[in-house]
């Protein structure tokens, strides 16, 4: 690539920085690098915004407010003219400067105003309040403003909003920005030019697991669970006098769950399971077909089959819940009460790495399960589950545990079937989750009872939540 401007220090034009805008257009700017090594970064400036204003008609409001380019007194090749007169002003050091510490990079060298028109959601001048002294906007050096001005054709549009996804795996923050610079180019080159590409979605939570989705096919690190990531996808519009931003955090634990139930063992089971939690107002009353993974609904009489293409942009009620760290323990056990086949190492892994339930507790819970199902009849084991389904308070379900015990007792079993220590600090100690306790208990009954190929007719009772 050409380096010939002696005012540019190149290396921080690329470098992470932790600034997730920034480190867009930083790789915004490497990859195009390597796609036109004869090109300096002057030259790379030129060609962007010719793209901005010529292929996307200068549709950059989301990103700046004002800048040359959204400026509406300016038109078309005044547009392009003024924005590279500008960027030639902070290359060369000509414009209104002073010597500090940019906000962004660290680095002490000379900084320029960054406001709503040059970088993104970093307030203005009209709010001079937002900025330290009174100043006109942040204080970043010229490579700091470059990155910002390439940001857009690394980003894409999901619900009128920009979304950029950011990872402690610089590598992934990489292959996100990469794959939205190839969409962007493809649609340019197809003839489509309404701006930034848009998403197939409609919601962060689908976006995001998309997004692990395509991390875990191809990238080979996240084929074989080596890989531990977390994401932020930063949902943001920096339009007119309504700027906001919302940041999705994906814990590095939930994406390897994630990636953990996508494994050979598992994938049928958790696609079959997660599936069928999609939802959609314009369809209700739709209902998820094992069979065919095609969701079925009657309209005019007539029963229509929904495909995984269009139903995955539909609401995915367990996504929502794993983007939100809410616990995913009462859709197992809707579906398992269903009769539905889930492999219990997804439940022992969720239950574990992101719920923090110990291995001991677990472990304690198959064994009651296999205590309430071992040599009863059809209706003792109805009775049992429709007693732990009642178990509505904390002490319903001590007393129903207990009642084991002295059954096993009065067995004359050699081995106790709760310990002293399994009771204090496995099943009730002070960090436990005593509805969740029973929830898991019932989903390893009815597991069980599957794999045992038992038929056991449940009444449907609402199960309420457990008092601690």
């Amino acid at each position: 690539m050409k380096q010939n401007i002696k005012t540019i220090d190149y290396e921080w034009l690329t470098k992470p920085t932790g600034d997730p805008f920034a480190d867009t257009g930083g790789y915004v700017i490497r990859y195009l690098w390597d796609l036109y090594p004869d090109k300096d970064i002057d030259e790379l400036v030129e060609f962007v915004t010719k793209i901005y204003v010529n292929d996307w008609d200068a549709k950059l409001n989301t990103f700046f407010l004002n800048s040359k380019i959204t400026q509406p007194a300016f038109k078309g090749d005044k547009k392009i003219s003024e924005t590279i007169k500008y960027f030639d002003s902070l290359i060369k050091e000509t414009g209104k400067s002073e010597t500090g510490y940019c906000r962004i990079t660290g680095r002490n060298a000379k900084l320029f105003d960054a406001g709503r028109d040059n970088s993104i959601m970093s307030g203005s001048g009209t709010f001079i309040n937002f900025h330290h002294y009174l100043e006109n906007g942040l204080k970043l050096s010229k490579e700091a403003l470059i990155r910002m001005h390439f940001v857009p054709l690394g980003s894409l549009l999901l619900s009128g909003k920009v979304a950029l996804l950011k990872s402690n795996d610089e590598a992934l923050s990489y292959f996100f920005v990469e794959n939205n610079i190839k969409n962007n180019l493809a649609n340019i080159r197809n003839g489509l030019k309404e701006g930034v590409v848009k998403s197939e979605f409609k919601n962060p939570a689908n976006a995001i697991f998309d997004f692990v989705q395509k991390v875990i096919t191809q990238i080979s690190t996240y084929k074989t669970l080596d890989g531990k990531a977390s994401l932020s996808l930063y949902h943001f519009t920096n339009f007119g006098a309504s700027p906001e931003i919302e940041i999705y955090q994906l814990p590095a634990t939930v994406f390897l769950f994630y990636s953990y139930c996508h494994k050979i063992n598992y994938k049928e089971d958790w696609l079959n399971f997660v599936r069928s939690y999609y939802s959609n107002s314009k369809n209700k009353g739709a209902s998820y077909n094992r069979e065919d993974e095609t969701f079925k609904v009657e309209k005019k009489d007539e029963i229509e089959s929904i495909n995984y293409d269009e139903y995955k942009t539909w609401t995915n009620r367990v996504y929502n819940k794993l983007l939100s760290g809410q616990s995913i323990v009462p859709e197992f056990l809707q579906w398992s009460k269903k009769g539905n086949v889930l492999h219990f190492d997804i439940i022992r892994v969720y239950q574990q790495n992101i719920r923090n339930m110990k291995k001991e507790t677990i472990d304690k819970i198959l064994e009651l399960a296999d205590f309430i199902i071992k040599d009863r009849s059809e209706d003792e084991i109805k009775k049992l589950i429709s007693k732990l389904n009642g178990a509505s308070k904390a002490q319903d379900l001590r007393r129903f545990l207990l009642s084991l015990v002295s059954e096993n007792y009065n067995k004359d079993n050699k081995k106790p079937i709760i310990t002293v220590k399994d009771y204090t600090d496995y099943l009730f100690s002070d960090s436990g989750n005593t509805g969740e306790l029973r929830d898991v208990l019932l989903i390893a009954i009815y597991q069980k009872m599957h794999e045992l190929n038992l038929k056991v007719e449940i009444p449907e009772e609402i199960i309420e939540n457990v008092e601690q």
